[in-house]
């Protein structure tokens, strides 16, 4: 299945991704381990200023 890094918009396919995670009940693939760090630094500040 192919699936798109949020942060960079590479597609890649799920089974190959770097890294993933579960945000919101979903679950978000990445090209690399950076955009997940990339990703969750940006989800916790989001998070962080909705409350």
């Amino acid at each position: 299945m192919k699936v798109r890094d949020p942060v960079c918009g590479m597609t890649i396919e799920a089974e190959k991704a770097a890294a993933n995670g579960t945000y919101g009940g979903q679950t978000v693939y990445f090209c690399a381990v950076a955009c997940q760090r990339k990703y969750e630094r940006e989800h916790a500040a989001g998070a962080a200023k909705a409350h």
